[in-house]
């Protein structure tokens, strides 16, 4: 009879343990990949409407209530956006109606604790004189912003409102914009 080395035996019986053991692996909820797709900027409120209805320089008339960016001072403005996927951080941008310019730089705010997949969510931008934007808050939230009816107005423009995701991993989603575009006022 044959004498089975031990060191031999030893190993056929961890690789009978080994294929015993399962792993399961748990994609992420939108099929596997940690990109997010956005799907649409689903509103904006700024900080500042019109008290009354006024005509811009092309006779168009705005209605009183009209959500304005008042290009001489710091404007608060809340953009609603919605996903599908995991959404790390957001950005905002804007292009002008006229002329087609986007701003150069994509304002994105401080990264999530962890990825966000309910789909929709408030960002809180402040936008500096000349429609740039300032700072985008650390996060989507619920707030809603107080408007402050504004009197004296000149309509300079109208510019749209861009959204752009950031998965986990860094990787930028699509740009989503605006369906309106909000008017650019002199609101001194």
């Amino acid at each position: 009879m044959k004498q089975i080395n031990k060191g031999l035996l030893g190993l056929i019986g961890a690789a009978t343990l080994l294929s015993a053991c399962s792993v399961t692996v748990t994609p992420a909820p939108n099929g596997g990949g940690s990109s997010v797709t956005l799907n649409a900027v689903t509103s904006y409120n700024s900080e500042y409407t019109l008290a009354s209805s006024t005509v811009d320089q092309n006779g168009r008339t705005l209605a009183a209530g009209t959500n304005v960016i008042c290009d001489d001072r710091n404007t608060q403005l809340q953009v609603g956006v919605s996903w599908t996927g995991g959404l790390q951080r957001i950005g905002i941008q804007f292009t002008g109606v006229k002329y087609g310019q986007t701003t150069k730089q994509r304002i994105f705010g401080d990264r999530y604790s962890s990825p966000d997949y309910s789909g929709n969510g408030l960002a809180t931008i402040t936008i500096g004189s000349g429609v740039a934007p300032l700072k985008v808050s650390s996060g989507l939230s619920a707030q809603s912003i107080v408007p402050t009816p504004i009197n004296t107005t000149y309509v300079k423009g109208y510019t749209y409102v861009q959204a752009i995701g950031e998965d986990q991993n860094g990787n930028v989603s699509n740009v989503v914009e605006s369906v309106t575009a909000i008017p650019v006022v002199n609101c001194s």
